[in-house]
Parts: C-alpha cells; sequence; structure tokens
C-alpha cells in the first residue's frame, strides 16, 4: 500500500506508527460480556470484556481472577447487565463489583450444560424407557442382553468421564496441585477433588447409571400398571370416547 501511494515505509515504522495513535474513546458498556481467552492454553489466562450491544472488545485484564473484575466493574456503575460463563470466579467478581447488575448466563453455555443434565437424566432412567421393537432377523438374546445390561461401556458420558478422570490423575501424578489442575482444565475445584478421590472411574458413575432406591419402589408395580392404563393405544389419540352414548340413550329411554 505504501508503494501504492509512493512514499515507501518499512513495516517497523508502520507499526511504531499505529501503536502511537491514541485509543479510541469507548462509551461506558450498559451490557458487559465476560470470558477468558489463553495466552497460553493450559497455563496463563486472561479476561475480555465486551460491550454485547456494540459487539466490541472493550478491555483486556491480563488474569480471571474475581478481585480484577470486581475492580473493574466497580468503576463502572452504570453496567445494568454482566453476560457471562458460568465460572466461580467470574460470578464472585460480578456480584462484588456490580451488585446492581442482572448476571445472565450466555446462551453457548446454558445449551452446553442442559445437554450434559438432559443426557445424565435420561441415562439415570433409561429403565422407564419402553424397549425398541426387535427386528424379526435380529437375535432375540442379544437384544435382551443389551437392554438388560447396566454398563455403560459405551456411552458418551462415561466415556468423557473416564477420560477427564485418566487426565486429572495424570496431572496430579505430574506434581500439580488441585487449584493449578482445576485451572488449567477449566473446572470448579470440587469437581477436581470427586475425580481425585476416586480410584477408578467407575466409582464416579455410580447412582447414575443404576437405579436408586426410594420410598416410591413399593408403589412401582401399581404406577406401572395405571400408567399402561392410562397410556391411549395407537390410533386412539385425539378420539372421543363413545361410552357416554349409550348412557344417554338409556337416560332419554327412561325419562320418557
Amino acid at each position: 500500500m505504501t508503494d501504492v501511494l509512493g512514499s515507501p515505509v518499512s513495516r517497523n515504522t508502520l507499526l511504531r506508527l499505529i501503536a502511537a495513535l491514541p485509543d479510541p474513546r469507548v462509551t461506558e458498556p450498559r451490557v458487559v460480556g465476560v470470558d477468558e481467552f489463553a495466552q497460553r492454553k493450559g497455563r496463563i489466562y486472561g479476561t475480555v470484556l465486551v460491550d454485547v450491544e456494540t459487539r466490541r472488545p472493550i478491555d483486556l485484564p491480563l488474569d480471571r481472577e474475581a478481585d480484577t473484575l470486581a475492580a473493574w466493574l466497580a468503576e463502572r456503575p452504570g453496567i445494568e447487565n454482566a453476560c457471562r460463563d458460568r465460572a466461580p470466579v467470574f460470578a464472585e467478581g460480578a456480584t462484588r463489583g456490580a451488585p446492581q447488575a442482572i448476571q445472565i448466563a450466555d446462551r453457548w453455555h446454558l445449551w452446553h450444560n442442559l445437554g450434559e443434565a438432559a443426557e445424565k437424566y435420561v441415562c439415570r432412567h433409561r429403565d422407564c424407557l419402553r424397549p425398541a421393537p426387535r427386528l424379526p432377523d435380529e437375535p432375540s438374546e442379544e437384544a435382551e442382553l443389551a437392554a438388560s445390561s447396566p454398563s455403560p461401556t459405551g456411552h458418551q458420558f462415561a466415556e468423557r468421564t473416564r477420560a477427564k478422570h485418566a487426565t486429572i490423575h495424570a496431572l496430579l501424578k505430574a506434581g500439580h496441585s488441585k487449584r493449578s489442575v482445576a485451572r488449567q482444565l477449566g473446572m470448579t475445584l470440587n469437581t477436581i477433588l470427586r475425580f481425585s478421590q476416586a480410584t477408578a472411574p467407575e466409582e464416579l458413575l455410580t447412582g447414575q447409571w443404576q437405579s436408586r432406591a426410594t420410598g416410591l419402589d413399593a408403589y412401582k408395580p401399581n404406577l406401572d400398571q395405571r400408567w399402561r392404563r392410562a397410556v391411549p393405544t395407537p390410533g386412539s389419540c385425539g378420539r372421543r370416547s363413545d361410552s357416554r352414548a349409550p348412557r344417554t340413550a338409556m337416560a332419554t329411554s327412561a325419562s320418557t
């Protein structure tokens, strides 16, 4: 571009001139977005603050500590909303620095956490689902064995749990502290403690994959029977029962 303008300038000169320009004036944001960024993945993290309404970055604090975020928000009392992920440090910083602001979980983390919660819930209550109909050429013994087997060997959640367990124990064995592992993996300290106390990943799956004893177990056969009676048969949905017609006719004939 400098050749086109007829004034050849070195690259360093251009960078120096651009760096010398004053920063653009930023108005005080009303809705601020808070997230982390990695200067060196797994080791050094910072915080990125964005004006959600203009979609422009405002500031880049070089750490992701609650005190830093709280101090930054306290200097801007006009902030009404803080959109953040579910990291405890961001929640604490937003609560201390902007108590007047409404904290909002961003959409990606909402969908991500909702998907994980739904997956755990479905796996915990998978025995309530009706088994899929067997194909004519499908061996019945294998189908019954697959339906009755409580082992979550090939399930995605179980595989992720095993991978997390192996990663956490490898970092702890390498000499990292539990707090350091929590920062590197983006997990809470309670999660790291729970994984570190489990000698095998199967210990973490207990209770999520196996049915738990509840006070309704004694009534389950009766509830299942009433449920089967209440579920409409295929083709009967949306149809009004004609059981009232004979009664109406009988009542009419009796009155006459």
